[in-house]
């Protein structure tokens, strides 16, 4: 980036730039190099300006949530990172719809954790699942995130989107969502930011919501990892059946490579057990993936997203 490309980016946004950053700080594996600029961006004015600028000078962008699910790598990322700050971290609902749906609409940037907290409290049903899942709702969407045999697609009324052509609304009727991924995501190319998405919930009893909440919150901590960074659950699940069940019956439970090892907990977390590379966790991800496949044949496939 050269010195008016500087100057322009620093003008777009209200918040400081932060030049040569080291991105291991915004992830929960504690892993990646330097990018060569982290934006926050607060306002919604900003956003369309900034990507109209990334496409007009050919510069390299992601966005980044709470970095839950993602490794990056050493050398780090030659281009901007975004972050999706105050004016799209809010909740807001709406009266109920003619199917008895109550609407709450969360920014794309809102602690997916955070929103579903804001459901017990008003007593609406549906996101119970999500509790614990640390993410932010547009990068949750992004890869349906889901738990306990729910997933997000179910309760999507709407995503909005924003592009360097302008922002759309998308309707239920036209997102295509599978296992862990929203399928027509891809025809953006990538090159889309998740504003704001509309869930549809019912009303439920709150002690009851609660009561499923909390025992959502204790499964996960009898059962994940504590003590050391990681990015949740590293593989997809195959049809009918786990990945950390395969990856324990090939015997793989503690096996590591340089800092990365797998988690003695939970198979099919990779923790970060002593100051991990990104190549340790990829040279440990494909000394998995080839063991597994020896012993029952399934191709393992990364739950986790790199760049």
């Amino acid at each position: 980036m050269n010195i008016s490309q500087k100057e322009t980016l620093a003008a777009l946004v209200s918040q400081p730039v932060k030049w040569n950053c080291l991105l291991n700080q915004y992830t929960s594996f504690s892993i990646g190099g330097p990018a060569e600029a982290v934006v926050t961006v607060d306002r919604r004015e900003e956003l369309p300006c900034l990507l109209s600028f990334f496409m007009k000078e050919k510069m390299q962008w992601q966005i980044i949530g709470r970095g839950t699910n993602l490794l990056i790598k050493d050398n780090g990322f030659p281009g901007v990172v975004l972050i999706l700050g105050k004016e799209y971290r809010g909740i807001s609902h709406n009266a109920e719809d003619s199917r008895n749906n109550i609407a709450i609409k969360a920014g794309g940037g809102c602690s997916l954790g955070r929103l579903s907290l804001n459901c017990i409290d008003r007593g609406l049903a549906g996101l119970e699942f999500a509790c614990g899942i640390p993410g932010t709702v547009g990068g949750s969407v992004i890869m349906n995130a889901g738990a306990w045999g729910d997933e997000l697609a179910a309760k999507i009324g709407s995503v909005t989107l924003v592009t360097a052509a302008g922002e759309q609304t998308i309707v239920r009727k036209d997102l295509d969502f599978g296992y862990r991924c929203w399928n027509n995501y891809g025809k953006f190319g990538d090159r889309a930011v998740v504003t704001e998405v509309v869930f549809e919930l019912r009303q439920g009893d709150p002690e009851r919501i609660r009561e499923r909440c909390r025992f959502i919150q204790e499964q996960r901590r009898e059962n994940q990892p504590k003590g050391y960074a990681n990015a949740g659950s590293f593989f997809k699940n195959p049809v009918n059946d786990s990945a950390g069940r395969l990856i324990e019956a090939s015997g793989l439970k503690g096996t590591k490579m340089g800092g990365a090892m797998v988690s003695e907990k939970h198979a099919n977390f990779f923790v970060n057990y002593a100051d991990a590379t990104a190549a340790d966790v990829i040279s440990l991800m494909r000394n998995v993936q080839k063991k597994v496949k020896k012993d029952c044949g399934i191709d393992l496939e990364p739950e986790v997203h790199f760049f």
